[in-house]
Formats: C-alpha cells, structure tokens, sequence
C-alpha cells in the first residue's frame, strides 16, 4: 500500500464500521434472539470455576471474570434490551445454582447503590450551583440598582457566571454520564440467569471405538472346530 493510500483507506473503514447499520447488524447476529432479547453464553469446565477461590462462606464472590465478560459483551447493548445469561458446560448443584443468583444479584444490587449514591451527589451539586449562581446575579442586579460597587459588582458578576458554567459542565457531562452506568447496572441486575449442563460425546465415541477394535481382534470359532 502507497503511503498516500492510507488516509483514504482509514477514512474508507471509518465509513464502513463506524455507522448505526453495521451495529445493529453485528447486535442482531450476535445477540439478538426473535424476541429481542439478549443471549450470551459463559462456558464453565468445572462447578467450582464460577466462584472465586479466595472467598469463603457469607463473604463468598463469584469469579471476577463472569462479571467482566458479561459487561463486555452487553457494553454495545441498549439498555433496554433484556439479557439472558446462560451459563453452559459442568454440571452445578440446584444449591450452587441458587447461591450464584443470590451472588450475582446482590454484587449488581450494590453497584446500583453506589452509582445512585453518586448520582444523588452531582444532582445535588448541579443544584446547588444553579442556587448559587441565581443569587449572585441576584446580588448583581441589587447592586447595580442601588449602589455604585463596580468591583462588588464583577466579584458578584464573575462567581454567577463561574457556578451556572460548572452546573452546565456537571449536568451535561458527569451527570449525563452517570445516568447511563445507572441505566447499564440495571441491565445487569435483571439478567435472568439459566444454567445448562453440555453433555462430553467425545467419551461415548472413544469407547464405541474401542469396543469395535476389540471385536474385530477376536479370533472366530468355527463350527466344525472340535473342543476337547
């Protein structure tokens, strides 16, 4: 390729991945079910793979990596889309199957409660900053009718213009930004959560085999042959 070539190449990718139709092709092949809803599948080679090692009793998580696998997959996702999580491949106890639900469920629960706790935070602060901001220009024009405090007057002019600036950064920005983690750990804690068991053919094949081998070894008696 021509070093000139690459801007125009760059640009042509750009063009082709980076528009709402390739996304909603590449969700609807590789999530999307008819009903609309979400499949995403977690492979497991052994029942104790889902939970972290470290963890014991009350205090017992699931392994960190179903929580990062299932956030990288529905990153893409809208956050209406319900999400089935199915999680495939050793077999898991009705018991276990029940702490992984409650497990799964109370990490997203506190992740909401953190999130809304913050949310709570900036909407307090963009109120306040709008309060802020309203009596300084408030102040402003009191001083401006009635007094000749020009120096009072840009202390007052500036701090009104400094809290409506950052009330409109937090409110566009960090509060736009916390709205959607929100809407996304909402999306998780209402993941329903199935468990499917794969059956190993591999095992079954390899002993027809053997046994086929076997047969085959074995020396015929003939009828006429003679047992003494």
């Amino acid at each position: 390729m021509k070093k000139n070539d690459f801007p125009n190449k760059m640009h042509e990718k750009i063009q082709m991945y980076s528009n709402q139709q390739y996304l909603d092709g590449y969700i609807q092949n590789e999530f999307l079910t008819k009903d609309g809803d979400a499949d995403i599948f977690y492979h497991i080679d052994d029942e104790e793979d889902i939970f972290e090692s470290h963890s014991r009793g009350e205090q017992l998580s699931l392994n960190w990596e179903l929580y990062d696998f299932l956030e990288e997959k529905t990153s893409m996702l809208e956050s209406d889309i319900p999400i089935h999580l199915h999680i495939c491949g050793a077999p898991i106890s009705t018991k276990n199957q029940e702490k992984i639900r409650h497990i799964f469920k109370e990490h997203y629960a506190i992740e909401l409660y953190k999130v809304q706790r913050k949310y709570e935070r900036c909407r307090n602060r963009i109120i306040k900053l709008f309060c802020v901001g309203a009596s300084f220009i408030l102040a402003y024009a009191m001083l401006y009718l009635f007094t000749d405090f020009r120096f009072f007057m840009e202390v007052c002019g500036f701090l009104f213009s400094f809290s409506l600036w950052e009330a409109f950064d937090a409110m566009i920005y960090a509060f736009h930004d916390i709205k959607i983690e929100r809407e996304g750990i909402t999306q998780n804690l209402l993941t329903h959560i199935d468990f499917e068991e794969e059956v190993d053919h591999s095992e079954e094949v390899e002993v027809k085999v053997e046994e086929k081998t076997d047969s085959s070894n074995e020396i015929p008696i003939s009828e006429d042959f003679d047992l003494i």
